[in-house]
């Protein structure tokens, strides 16, 4: 997909009674500019590895996970990270350092969780943001 990433890494997994589900082929253009974003927050930390936690979610797994109504993974959008030796708190703060400078211009969406950062890539004219509570994706 791009140079760090491959469209497996958001593939929906199996877990919670769900089997693996691929990336819909549909939203591969919203993976493109989501893959572009996250190379840009790669660079922004460093040229630290990031790991995908969480990418596409069906409307069924959302659920079952507790994931919010209009969830931006089930639109394929999302994903929620975590980089080593890196927290979630300082993933975070290079992401918004990134923004202000106007090197993130496709960001929609960022939240702060204790153990990961969720971005995405929601059409929106202002960034949505949040701080959540889960402990995991």
């Amino acid at each position: 997909m791009k140079k760090h990433f491959v469209i497996s890494e958001f593939d929906q997994p199996a877990r919670h009674g769900f089997q693996r589900a691929a990336y819909p082929p549909d939203f591969y253009d919203r993976l493109g500019v989501l893959c572009t974003m996250l190379e840009v927050i790669r660079e922004a930390i460093g040229n630290t590895p990031i790991t995908i936690l969480s990418g596409y979610r069906s409307e069924a797994y959302n659920r079952k996970i507790g994931g919010a109504k209009h969830s931006q993974h089930v639109q394929g959008r999302a994903a929620d990270i975590k980089c080593a030796n890196w927290t979630a708190r300082q993933v975070h703060e290079a992401i918004m350092e990134r923004r202000v400078r106007g090197h993130l211009p496709w960001l929609g969406g960022l939240g702060l969780y204790p153990t990961f950062v969720h971005v995405d890539v929601r059409p929106s004219d202002r960034l949505v943001r949040w701080t959540g509570t889960r402990m995991g994706s």
